[in-house]
């Protein structure tokens, strides 16, 4: 009979031992690294990247067809507007404005004939009428010399309408020919001569733009053409603020401001089959930027909103537990579940079952040594911080590290504080 009552008494001293061996694991303090919170200007930025491109440039391209015979120019020049550029062949042209003028003079010495014919006619039919009035002309007679005024004013009228299509023809002559002399239309850099002299030009069409033959930029003042995502390109406004890095100026930054926001989707290969959306976004320059080149690559940090003396928590901080994991869901189930019966009760218990599943934004403030669930609400994201709208006051210590402790940490737990980070 001894011997099952000393066996079982070892048993319970063993489970009492496994007990509070157990619990003085779990009561183990945790190595934590901490942040205060304190109160900093926060700013919610989007970054892209793109290219450096003049606001104001023209490309010029030839009106003309023919072989570039004068070249006046070149590349990196400054021109002024109404500088000659470059000169096309002109000898056709010029052909056909000497075959134009010749035919013009030819016709109006024909217009001058049909007007003195007409003139003629009109003083045969003025001298019949007398004569058939004295019966000395047929009445046949009479209606001939009116004929012949008719006939001689059709044939002024063409003659006319003849000296006005030549005369329209040499307008366009002329106009040809004037275009193979080309000058700048805006005053600026030649940022890219695309001809040599002794090369054909080419005169755009419809769905052809032909040769481009010159670039003219003005190249004090530029843009950063970026691509924006689409799940960011709904904070960007125009007259938002910029910075702009340049690959070219790898030390300096460059202020700028949001001047035009594309309503366009561009869709680009992602790779992979992949297909990313993305909205081009300018923004101009407002620093002078001595040697800058168009097509240099930028990245632009477009500052989308701001909150000054704005409570905040490196953004490491915020985490998410499971209500079910914070006793928050049993502690309402208690309170409001006395006296639960049938139907309801169970309608409700399904209702409990998911608010479990609900998870809670929140980070672990250090109270006393003691890890502490804290719910909070946060607003934009910086770049290092979070913008803590509820839940903490400034100079509360919350757990900021090492990241496996603040995944596993639990509310309740014991901490070792092992550093306080206390930077801007």
């Amino acid at each position: 009979m001894k011997k099952p009552i000393i066996a079982g008494a070892v048993i319970i001293v063993v489970a009492l031992l496994f007990f509070f061996n157990l619990r003085s694991s779990r009561r183990a303090k945790t190595s934590v690294q901490v942040s205060e919170v304190k109160r900093r200007t926060i700013e919610k930025i989007v970054t892209a990247s793109g290219t450096i491109e003049p606001k104001r440039k023209v490309d010029v391209s030839a009106s003309a067809i023919g072989k570039i015979t004068k070249l006046a120019v070149s590349e990196g020049q400054y021109v002024e507007k109404g500088d000659f550029l470059l000169q096309i062949d002109p000898t056709e042209y010029q052909s056909t404005v000497d075959q134009l003028e010749a035919s013009i003079r030819a016709a109006e010495a024909s217009l001058d004939m049909e007007r003195a014919t007409l003139e003629k006619a009109r003083y045969d039919l003025q001298r019949a009428r007398t004569l058939y009035d004295k019966g000395f002309l047929s009445e046949e007679e009479l209606r001939s010399a009116e004929i012949n005024v008719d006939i001689g004013q059709a044939r002024l009228r063409s003659s006319l309408e003849n000296l006005s299509k030549l005369r329209a023809n040499l307008k366009t002559a002329q106009h040809d020919l004037d275009e193979v002399r080309i000058i700048a239309e805006m005053p600026g850099i030649i940022t890219a001569l695309n001809v040599e002299e002794g090369e054909s030009a080419i005169m755009g069409t419809l769905n052809n733009p032909g040769t481009v033959l010159l670039t003219i930029a003005d190249l004090s003042e530029m843009e950063a053409e970026v691509q924006v995502d689409e799940t960011e390109v709904i904070y960007i406004e125009t007259g938002q603020k910029a910075t702009v890095e340049l690959d070219a100026f790898p030390d300096t930054t460059f202020s700028g401001i949001v001047t035009e926001v594309g309503n366009s989707a561009m869709r680009v290969q992602a790779g992979l089959g992949q297909e990313s959306v993305d909205f081009k976004v300018v923004v101009t320059i407002t620093d002078s930027i001595p040697g800058i080149r168009p097509g240099l690559s930028a990245s632009v940090d477009i500052v989308v909103a701001r909150v000054e003396d704005a409570l905040t928590i490196p953004i490491q901080c915020l985490t998410v537990r499971k209500a079910k994991d914070l006793g928050e869901v049993q502690g309402r189930s208690r309170e409001e579940g006395e006296g639960e019966k049938g139907e309801l009760a169970g309608e409700d218990r399904g209702a409990r079952d998911e608010e479990e599943d609900d998870e809670i934004e929140g980070v672990f403030v250090v109270e006393e040594g003691t890890a502490r669930f804290r719910r909070v609400q946060v607003g934009i994201a910086g770049e290092s911080y979070f913008h803590v709208k509820s839940g903490l006051e400034e100079g509360e210590a919350v757990i900021s590290g090492p990241f496996k402790v603040i995944t596993d940490i639990r509310d309740g737990d014991l901490v070792n504080v092992k550093k306080m980070t206390t930077s801007e």
